[in-house]
């Protein structure tokens, strides 16, 4: 007698799976359809892409290649090319190459296109900071670089920086080769002072202050109760230079 139930069991659950079939077989052949046809699709975007990116990373660096081998007409000709229709990536890259080829035979123009860069929104903000970092080391290696390099690494120095203790490294050397002994040694007390700068521009900036004592020697204070000459300015009322004043000493307590 079970089996009889059974087979009825069989029977009818058969049936609806034809039933079922018979209403669905065309929307279930349908998306199978899409699923493969996006499956195809994908694989001809994620090659095509790879290809696209093989060939721009060959012809970026077919451009560097012609840079080393010092030929610079035709590597910045090759980098301008890029620049004009490659991806946005490579196109920033190129941009940076073409300047530092630039600068090998015309500082100047160099300057105005990292300059450029780093004024262009269009532009990402890690390369935009790379060109205000590179503007200023051409002017660092100026013989009139004060206030230009002082102007170039101002920006650099903000609270987000990406190269603001760079930057801070760059002036506290500008200071120290104009013999400002005190302003370098500030600037390198506050690098190696600061817990968020990198330990090698903490070790860098001790070794500085290291050459710098070796140059001017460790500057103190006076010691309590050391006597100070000092020359007041002060006008006299009978009009002579004050420069003339004799030097009073000063006790401190």
């Amino acid at each position: 007698m079970s089996d009889i139930f059974q087979e009825v069991d069989e029977e009818v659950q058969r049936d609806k799976i034809e039933k079922a079939w018979s209403r669905y077989q065309t929307p279930m052949a349908v998306v199978a359809l899409l699923i493969v046809a996006a499956t195809a699709a994908w694989t001809y975007y994620s090659s095509e892409r790879l290809k696209t990116a093989q060939a721009a990373n060959a012809r970026y660096a077919s451009a560097v290649a012609l840079a080393d081998a010092g030929k610079s007409a035709e590597a910045v000709a090759a980098f301008d090319a890029i620049v004009k229709d490659g991806s946005k990536g490579y196109a920033a890259l190129a941009r940076l190459r073409a300047a530092e080829e630039i600068a090998k035979t015309d500082r100047a123009k160099a300057v105005e296109l990292f300059e450029a860069m780093a004024e262009d929104k269009n532009v990402d903000k890690l390369t935009q900071e790379v060109a205000k970092l590179r503007a200023a080391l051409i002017a660092a290696n100026e013989e009139d670089r004060g206030e230009k390099l002082m102007l170039k690494l101002g920006p650099l120095m903000t609270q987000n920086g990406l190269f603001r203790f760079t930057a801070q490294e760059l002036t506290g050397l500008d200071s120290f080769f104009n013999e400002d002994y005190d302003e370098a040694e500030r600037v390198f007390n506050l690098l190696q002072n600061d817990p968020a700068a990198p330990a090698g521009a903490r070790q860098r900036a001790a070794a500085w202050q290291g050459l710098l004592h070796s140059v001017r020697g460790v500057k103190k204070g006076p010691a309590p109760g050391e006597i100070t000459s000092v020359t007041p300015v002060i006008e006299p009322a009978d009009g002579t230079d004050p420069r003339d004043a004799p030097a009073v000493t000063i006790e401190k307590k």
